[in-house]
């Protein structure tokens, strides 16, 4: 079998000829041929197979391919299929069921992405030029359960090898050597407090205990965000404006900068810049959830702002260590390896409900697939793929048609058109919800 299809080929330039035409006799292609065997190399770079699986696993691999001709199509929407399918060499078109199509190379980060990863298709995927795609068996994506149970026990992951920072960090933590930060004193109160019990009159007291969470809680409710008819002056018609639920979130989520202390520039410039990363996907979380109306937006907010919680031990932990003892590229291999699994043990130890405890590790994976109807999860990563999308690394995306979470969407809520509007629409609330949770 000749592999040259791995290898860099340059684009071929623009053609101005029209798309090739759909040939239903040529669709979805058996693969019932014999398995093929690919490098262990190119396997480890797809997503999110090469995440899943060690070397060992990747080499044992049952992998069928197929090729198809310009025009061809290599599946239709609606059909059903067994099989993970990447684009291995050439280009195709993936429409959808308006007639829209985006293109997707073999020479791009997108082909490291599946075209179709669930059981039906959602897309119909095209020839435009001579195609080879792979088939690997679906049942990998139902493996990994990390992405859909909280970790019992935290543990290293392969890929990180001999990174002694990292190995340093795990053997600190699970000898009981590092302090995970705990939320401040009132918003632990706040998240405790059965108002079933004590009312919403004592609820109130127990904000005020605190009067600069008590202001901060004001000057939000009256912010753009909210936009009341009439200023709110206390506590009291802040709480019954936003609702109890409401209240609680937004007070452990402006509660939470408090945690990012450092003690060198470097560190604290990292910290800053992950709580501004976090906010962002907050405030996105919020528009979605209201755009989308599945999700309460207001814990939405909060699961934006917890998604990358698990940065905070690590770059404290990096904080605490002599400049010289670790390299920066050590932390910067660690965190997206660690991050996720050790944000849903904050989560857990922090006594948050279980559908927040599980966005850490959920939100890590473009494909990660927790339930069959759009949750929580699915809001944070769809925020998470817009916050990306307004920045210069766009290019390292999926196709948005692609993920689990935008095929859990009603018909036109969302678009890849409309995705551009929707942070166009979002930039002025997420400048106020920034200034609300970074001043």
């Amino acid at each position: 079998m000749d592999w040259s299809f791995f290898k860099k080929k340059p684009l071929p330039p623009p053609s101005n000829k029209t798309e090739p035409s759909h040939q239903e006799e040529n669709q979805d292609k058996t693969t019932s041929g014999p398995d093929i065997s690919v490098p262990v190399s190119y396997l480890k770079r797809l997503i999110p197979v090469g995440q899943y699986l060690d070397d060992a696993a990747l080499k044992h691999l049952k992998i069928k391919s197929c090729q198809f001709n310009p025009g061809m199509v290599i599946f239709s929407s609606g059909k059903e299929t067994d099989s993970i399918i990447y684009l291995a060499s050439g280009e195709a078109y993936l429409e959808v069921n308006n007639g829209n199509a985006q293109m997707v190379s073999s020479d791009t980060m997108k082909a490291l992405y599946p075209l179709s990863s669930e059981r039906f298709h959602h897309l119909t995927a095209i020839a435009k030029s001579q195609v080879t795609v792979l088939y690997l068996p679906r049942t990998l994506l139902k493996q990994p359960q990390s992405a859909n149970k909280l970790p019992a026990k935290l543990k290293i992951n392969e890929t990180l090898g001999q990174n002694v920072f990292a190995h340093q960090f795990m053997d600190n933590l699970t000898q009981g050597k590092l302090n995970i930060p705990n939320l401040p004193d009132v918003a632990v109160k706040i998240r405790q407090a059965n108002t079933d019990t004590i009312g919403i009159a004592e609820f109130v007291k127990l904000i005020n205990l605190d009067p600069v969470i008590a202001a901060k809680l004001i000057q939000v409710v009256n912010s753009p965000v909210y936009r009341p008819i009439s200023p709110i002056t206390n506590c009291l018609d802040a709480v019954n404006r936003l609702g109890i639920s409401a209240t609680r979130n937004l007070i452990t989520a402006l509660t939470m900068k408090n945690l990012i202390k450092s003690r060198t520039p470097l560190m604290k410039k990292r910290m800053q810049e992950a709580w501004v990363q976090s906010v962002k996907v907050s405030s996105l979380s919020y528009i979605l959830a209201k755009l989308i109306n599945k999700v309460d937006p207001e814990e939405a907010l909060l699961a934006g702002l917890v998604h990358n919680i698990g940065i905070l031990p690590i770059l404290i932990y990096a904080d605490s260590l002599p400049a010289e003892s670790y390299l920066i590229s050590e932390l910067d291999e660690a965190i997206p390896e660690i991050q996720g699994q050790l944000g849903s043990y904050m989560l857990e130890k922090w006594q948050f409900p279980d559908s927040l405890k599980r966005v850490p590790v959920s939100s890590e994976n473009w494909f990660n697939n927790t339930s069959d109807s759009l949750d929580i999860n699915d809001v944070v990563v769809l925020a998470k793929f817009h916050n990306i999308l307004a920045s210069q690394k766009k290019g390292e995306l999926p196709l948005i048609n692609t993920l689990p979470a935008f095929q859990k969407l009603e018909k036109k809520i969302l678009s890849p058109d409309l995705s551009l509007q929707i942070l166009l629409d979002a930039k002025q609330q997420i400048s106020e919800t920034m200034k609300l949770f970074t001043g």
